[in-house]
């Protein structure tokens, strides 16, 4: 009997053994004609954590909420192939949406098309993830295009520490509206820290190109990197920083051609919306071309200008110079971009 015991604890231990060095593995859920999904959202119910859902050619008139842990949704050709949105009736308001507590999200290579009605009192967004889905989820939005029909609320948003939104265009268009609409928004009423905006192209007509801000009195963003992208022909400002967010760094962008700013920090309650100011903010190296004002301050929700020098770290920044660092980034963005494409 001890010998049958001690043959069964030893079959169990190598069982054990086996199931750590050849874990489970995520599965490859396959969308498109003559796969075994005609949509992502029945790939996305029967996915689980870790899985990819891997998105062939076509257009997919979807809305696609990802509420499943660390899944990968990818695109097999790339942005300019496959097409998800802007799906119907209420939830055009989101085409692709993120939740709260699923670890890593991944969101690469796809045209998000948007509505081109507002519904249910909003206006359409691309990506998002909300300000208050911000905790347990890192987005990394990569390589997608949000494409406007109509009139734009946010491109792509997200909330969560450590995520990351490279590689994207957005495509223009005003909120006709209340609120104020962005390419690329980080916003939150809880806390978010180190998060990476990287070698996106901001197409212009949008509000704000880029904004980071907080939400209410307790939210707070930290250690955001704002590197490499374009951004160009917004309304207010291609950058607009609010609230108590600190320590962002603005480094080897190209900001051209905003009519109003090409970068504010907004002191003393966003819009009337935030508590907190900006601090730690560094402007280094990027390159200020043919903008209303390059760098501009306002010290109190009825818009006051600061008259001086700004109150942040601004160095090494060139005007419309094509030999400076800057113009070598814009030509490096736009070759990925075409090898993408």
């Amino acid at each position: 009997m001890k010998k049958i015991k001690s043959l069964i604890v030893g079959i169990l231990l190598v069982l054990s053994v086996l199931a750590v060095i050849n874990p489970v593995s995520a599965a490859t859920l396959e969308v498109g004609p003559g796969k075994t999904y005609a949509s992502i959202g029945a790939a996305m119910a029967d996915a689980g954590n870790g899985d990819t859902i891997l998105v062939y050619p076509g257009t997919y008139n979807e809305n696609v909420l990802i509420n499943k842990s660390n899944i990968t949704l990818k695109s097999v050709a790339g942005r300019d192939s496959t097409i998800v949105g802007p799906g119907t009736g209420a939830n055009q308001n989101t085409v692709i949406s993120i939740q709260a507590g699923l670890g890593t999200i991944t969101v690469d290579g796809f045209t998000v098309l948007l509505s081109s009605d507002k519904l249910s009192g909003y206006h359409p967004i691309g990506i998002g993830q909300r300000m208050a889905a911000g905790a347990g989820t890192a987005s990394h939005i990569f390589n997608n295009k949000i494409k406007v029909t109509g009139t734009l609320r946010n491109g792509i948003q997200v909330s969560g520490d450590n995520s990351k939104i490279i590689g994207n265009i957005v495509e223009g268009g005003p909120l006709t509206a209340d609120w104020g609409s962005s390419g690329i928004l980080i916003a939150t009423t809880g806390t978010a820290k180190n998060i990476l905006i990287k070698d996106n192209h901001l197409l212009g007509e949008m509000d704000y190109g880029i904004g980071i801000i907080t939400w209410g009195s307790g939210g707070e963003v930290s250690d955001t990197i704002v590197e490499g992208n374009i951004v160009e022909k917004t309304v207010y400002a291609g950058i607009s920083i609010g609230g108590k967010v600190s320590n962002t760094l603005v480094k080897d962008n190209i900001i051209k051609n905003n009519p109003a700013n090409g970068l504010e920090e907004i002191h003393t309650n966003y819009y009337g919306y935030a508590a907190g100011n900006p601090t730690g903010t560094k402007v280094w190296y990027n390159q200020f071309c043919n903008n209303g004002k390059d760098i501009d301050i306002y010290d109190d929700p009825n818009d006051s200008y600061v008259i001086g020098e700004p109150k942040l770290d601004a160095r090494g920044n060139t005007g419309c110079r094509s030999n400076t660092l800057p113009m070598k980034r814009i030509l490096g963005i736009l070759n990925k971009n075409s090898d993408k494409n």
